[in-house]
């Protein structure tokens, strides 16, 4: 079933191809959902973590964990919501230092995927590039 999100952007910041089948960048986005990495930044550890919402009754995201095994779930299309948070850890508490939203489409081109991105406003320090960066060093 295609899985169109019927606001998604006109303006694209990003598109570009995957070497891989749809169905395998699929389960690539679905074992990333939800993980998180540590890194040493400038003021401390930064916990960075990666959320993904696919589009529901194309009005709608809800939680990508939710249509696990997405196989039976998704077909040709989908639009995905993604939230890159990073959290600042530091003994007493955790603060947000950025959270970046975007909004992904990837298409079903036999061999390959295609994938086109918009970011969800100005806040966050990531952009589009980043976010290709991301998929291509998990999905390749």
């Amino acid at each position: 079933m295609r899985r169109i999100y019927h606001r998604f952007p006109q303006s694209i910041d990003l598109d570009f191809e995957l070497s891989r089948p749809f169905r395998e960048v699929l389960n690539c986005i679905a074992r990333m959902h939800d993980t998180h990495t540590t890194v040493r930044g400038a003021d401390g550890l930064v916990k960075e973590r990666i959320l993904f919402e696919i589009a529901d009754g194309r009005t709608q995201f809800q939680d990508l964990g939710a249509l696990l095994p997405l196989s039976g779930n998704v077909s040709e299309v989908a639009d995905l919501r993604v939230d890159l948070q990073k959290t600042l850890l530091t003994p007493e508490k955790r603060l947000p230092v950025s959270e970046n939203v975007f909004f992904l489409r990837i298409v079903d081109k036999g061999p390959v995927t295609e994938c086109y991105i918009a970011k969800d406003g100005r806040l966050g320090d990531l952009d589009a590039m980043d976010l290709r960066r991301i998929l291509k060093g998990a999905c390749e």
